[in-house]
């Protein structure tokens, strides 16, 4: 068989390791670039990471759009590493890629709830849900910084698909091989929604509360001594929908080895995570995938989440900031009005 065609969608951060680690095991890679896309065509991509090296310097075929990619011919497989942001309709934008039944489509994104909208595009598409723990920074178009560790956790959408298809589970198991040849931690779960609740206990408290209030977690644990039980009872809230979905693992006990992983940072830099990173520099998060569709999952089996919802609220409002304010000027509710009603909305 001919080395699989794979098409990465969104190489900023995260995207771009992966690029790195496809090329060098030899893969037929294709980057789907937005905002870094002229620099990376005229000079490839910079990596410094205190992984793999420093000053590393990678030139794979670079696109502006799938679609362009698709007319060198049919992919197998699309690997989304964008934001799961609702109104970017993600699984639209890589329709013209995507060969009915064939193209195996990889969702190394955020959240809860983020593969149904491909399920619903794609019915007759093996799909795989990824989770990753890998700190790296686009500092600049095509100028990416690393830290010293990636972990990728793979499974598929559904769970059951596995054992049902003979076509997802061949997929299933190429794109393992793929990821293990290519040097990533990357590990099989049978049931991936279990791994991305347990990610839920990092990113549910902590990418809120910081983009809140502009801290890292350890400057925000070194602010007040009421600062632990707030980022506690936001992980107890996860942990107690988890265990109502039968995720028994994710327990008080693991959201404390959680804690004490941040508590030992304090009188560090610590660590910055996406959603203040998306603050500081004006960008829209991933409210909806880290915060809404919990909140939802959580009304549906019974389960009250007062600080999650809170937390729902102020960043859904602070979202909106990023979106429409100007520069210097506060958010107005007529702007939000007038976005609504373009977008179709009701507004009060």
């Amino acid at each position: 068989m001919s080395s699989p065609r794979i098409l990465l969608h969104g190489s900023g951060a995260i995207g771009t390791i992966y690029v790195y680690l496809l090329l060098k095991a030899g893969y037929d890679v294709t980057a789907v670039c937005r905002s870094n896309y002229e620099a990376a065509k005229a000079n490839g991509f910079l990596i410094d990471s205190d992984r793999y090296g420093k000053g590393i310097r990678i030139h794979p075929k670079v696109v502006c759009s799938p679609g362009e990619a698709a007319e060198a011919g049919q992919l197998d497989f699309l690997i989304v590493t964008t934001k799961a942001l609702p109104d970017a309709e993600t699984s639209k934008v890589i329709a013209p890629a995507v060969t009915e039944g064939k193209t195996t489509i990889v969702l190394i994104q955020n959240g809860v709830g983020i593969e149904d909208e491909y399920a619903r595009m794609f019915p007759q598409n093996p799909i795989l849900s990824c989770v990753v723990y890998l700190p790296t920074t686009q500092i600049r178009p095509g100028v990416i910084q690393m830290g010293t560790f990636e972990s990728l956790e793979l499974g598929t959408f559904p769970a059951s698909a596995y054992s049902k298809s003979t076509e997802v589970r061949e997929a299933a198991d190429m794109f393992m091989d793929i990821m293990q040849k290519s040097g990533s931690q990357v590990k099989w779960y049978d049931d991936i929604q279990e791994k991305r609740w347990n990610k839920l206990l990092l990113n549910a408290p902590w990418n809120p509360i910081c983009a809140l209030t502009l801290s890292r977690d350890a400057a925000f644990l070194a602010s007040d001594s009421s600062a632990n039980k707030v980022i506690e009872d936001v992980m107890l809230e996860v942990v107690a929908v988890a265990q109502k979905l039968g995720y028994g693992k994710i327990s008080p006990a693991a959201a404390g080895e959680q804690l004490k992983r941040a508590e030992g940072r304090v009188g560090t830099k610590g660590i910055e995570p996406s959603m203040l990173v998306d603050v500081l520099n004006g960008r829209r998060m991933e409210v909806d995938a880290i915060l809404g569709s919990p909140v939802r999952v959580a009304k549906s089996v019974g389960i009250d989440v007062p600080r999650l919802e809170l937390l729902y609220g102020l960043m859904k409002a602070l979202d909106e900031s990023m979106a429409y304010k100007q520069a210097g000027q506060s958010l107005g509710g007529d702007e939000t009005r007038l976005e609504r009603s373009k977008r179709g909305e009701s507004v009060l």
